[in-house]
């Protein structure tokens, strides 16, 4: 396809990739090596704004182990080891998966909500829409909702049509 400037792509760009286990060892040994070094660079940039220490540790696909820490594997280990496991990782998950849910669901109802308010909108405006056509073409309405000056308004139209179609066409009784 070609870009602005008439020039074909020579790549697909990004794509989105479904997640599950690489079946070409090839590729997964590429991936895997791609990624690694992006999670590395990402604990490093935590480290550096945030001032935190970070370790990562990571078995590859080889049963190879690679490491990045900040100020270094072993001191956040042994942080570890001393302060134990954070309250969080205590946590039921039966709660987690339910506050997960209910997150998705209030998600959801925001969504709804926001179309629903948008239908609302779109009704006003049809009605509204509705309301100048009738007001400009009263003589579309039925007759029985139309006033007495509508009705004579009405009447001489008919009459000059009536009259124009004489003309145009003979005389017709």
């Amino acid at each position: 396809m070609p870009d602005l400037n008439g020039v074909a792509k020579k790549t697909k760009g990004q794509q989105k990739i479904e997640m599950k286990k690489m079946r070409n060892e090839s590729n997964l040994w590429v991936t895997f090596s791609k990624r690694r070094t992006g999670v590395f660079k990402k604990a490093n940039e935590l480290a550096t704004l945030c001032g935190v220490d970070v370790a990562v540790i990571m078995f590859s696909p080889g049963n190879r182990v690679f490491s990045f820490g900040s100020p270094s594997v072993d001191s956040v280990v042994q942080r570890y080891k001393t302060q134990g496991p954070p309250p969080l990782l205590t946590l039921d998950l039966n709660k987690v998966h339910s506050t997960v849910y209910e997150v998705e669901l209030h998600t959801h109802l925001h969504c709804l909500s926001n179309q629903i308010a948008i239908e609302k909108k779109r009704t006003k405006d049809l009605n509204h829409l509705a309301k100048a056509a009738e007001d400009q073409f009263w003589w579309a309405r039925p007759i029985e909702s139309m006033t007495d000056s509508q009705l004579d308004k009405y009447k001489k139209m008919l009459e000059e049509f009536k009259r124009q179609l004489k003309e145009k066409c003979g005389n017709l009784n």
